[in-house]
């Protein structure tokens, strides 16, 4: 067990309203860890894109906020714009943030923490916090995101790769490209938050009053809309049936215009929900599907949403993903547009008692806390062989 550390978590998302990898992890790790999570900084330009940027300012003229007990989170200060694209900038923006977490460090009596990074901008963040150990959790190939410079952003994360302790991915395909860069790197896909979302399976849990009132059958994505969300897929799935309810629950990214999908009065988008009410959104779908783009970025994707509606019971349909694939016996998979909707037919005519129990015996397989203990292990491990080298010297 990881018992005792205090750990700097350089995280890629805030800490509300979405949950994912990064959250679920550090509210596993054992409470005796004290955990500096903090949240990804805005650029000077960010709230001219995103008016509700502007409250990142005042979180950060908060400063650290306490969680509970073992979590501090903390906003760090505005930074300049281009720092995925300009080293140089990047450097500078690094150099800026650290200032500010060697102070709230200091308040926190933090002294040689385990640095825990998501993001490989961080590389010229190394050293800056006395860190005694480096922690690399890869979830996606960021040098594909749109408007990255991806050669600069490549050129981080190999230097990043090359001087962290251990490193952990995702998907496959991460696993493959970055063990070229570490060889202490270990796969270990997403999960599901499994004794939450199989509450879509209680008889009393109760179903949200806007879903309740559409027509059956409804089929329903439950995550961020952004632009690796397939909505040309979306759709022709309302055009093609528009005796469906075409449901998606989730914020709506700034740069994705869903005005023209307005006109499918059977598509319904309802925006971020709480984290307590999904289950009953789930239990509403009579298909869950997983829309994503098939690009360079979501190939390498273990799409956590997947793990959450093998954990619901719900028939599935997805695209053809490499880390969905191995599942194809209990989930549909469609490799076009054609075979997605055809997929979707069948999982409300075909699927069956037995495909649902064997959804729900695989996401009993895969949950946030084997993975946390499989983390957990492989660092102490790498710890201990540390250790036990120096002291050979």
């Amino acid at each position: 067990m990881l018992e005792h550390e205090q750990i700097v978590c350089i995280s890629s998302v805030d800490w509300e309203p979405l949950w994912t990898r990064k959250q679920q992890v550090m509210s596993r790790l054992p409470k005796s860890n004290q955990i500096l999570y903090v949240e990804p900084p805005i650029s000077l330009l960010s709230p001219f894109k995103d008016p509700q940027c502007w409250g990142k300012w005042r979180l950060w003229l908060n400063g650290v906020r306490r969680l509970n007990e073992n979590i501090y989170l903390y906003s760090p200060p505005v930074v300049l714009p281009f720092g995925n694209i300009c080293p140089g900038i990047n450097r500078l923006n690094q150099w800026w943030i650290g200032l500010f977490l060697k102070k709230v460090m200091k308040k926190l009596h933090f002294t040689r923490p385990i640095l825990w990074t998501y993001l490989p901008n961080t590389v010229h963040l190394l050293g800056r916090l006395r860190e005694k150990f480096r922690v690399y959790d890869c979830v996606d190939e960021h040098s594909a995101y749109t408007g990255f410079n991806k050669d600069a952003v490549q050129a981080m994360e190999h230097e990043l790769l090359a001087q962290c302790d251990i490193v952990f991915t995702t998907a496959q395909g991460l696993y493959e490209e970055k063990k070229k860069y570490n060889p202490n790197t270990h796969l270990v896909p997403n999960a599901a938050n499994v004794e939450h979302f199989s509450l879509a399976q209680h008889p009393a849990t109760p179903v949200p009053a806007d879903i309740a009132q559409l027509p059956h059958p409804i089929i329903g994505f439950i995550g961020a809309i952004r632009d690796w969300i397939d909505l040309d897929l979306i759709e022709e799935i309302a055009r093609r049936h528009p005796e469906w309810s075409v449901v998606m629950v989730g914020p709506v990214g700034v740069d994705i215009n869903i005005e023209p999908l307005t006109r499918y009065p059977n598509l319904y988008f309802f925006g971020h929900r709480e984290r307590g009410d999904l289950p009953g959104y789930l239990k509403a779908f009579d298909v869950c599907i997983n829309p994503f783009r098939l690009n360079e970025l979501t190939m390498t994707v273990s799409p956590l949403k997947f793990y959450e509606y093998l954990a619901s019971g719900k028939p599935i349909v997805s695209v053809a993903m490499p880390e969905v694939e191995p599942f194809a016996d209990v989930v549909e998979i469609g490799r076009n547009v054609d075979e997605f909707i055809q997929g979707i037919e069948r999982a409300l005519t075909e699927d069956t008692e037995e495909k649902k129990n064997q959804r729900l015996a695989i996401a009993r397989e895969n949950t946030w806390e084997s993975r946390v203990q499989t983390m957990m292990e492989k660092i102490v491990a790498t710890m201990l062989g540390q250790a036990a080298r120096g002291s050979e010297k």
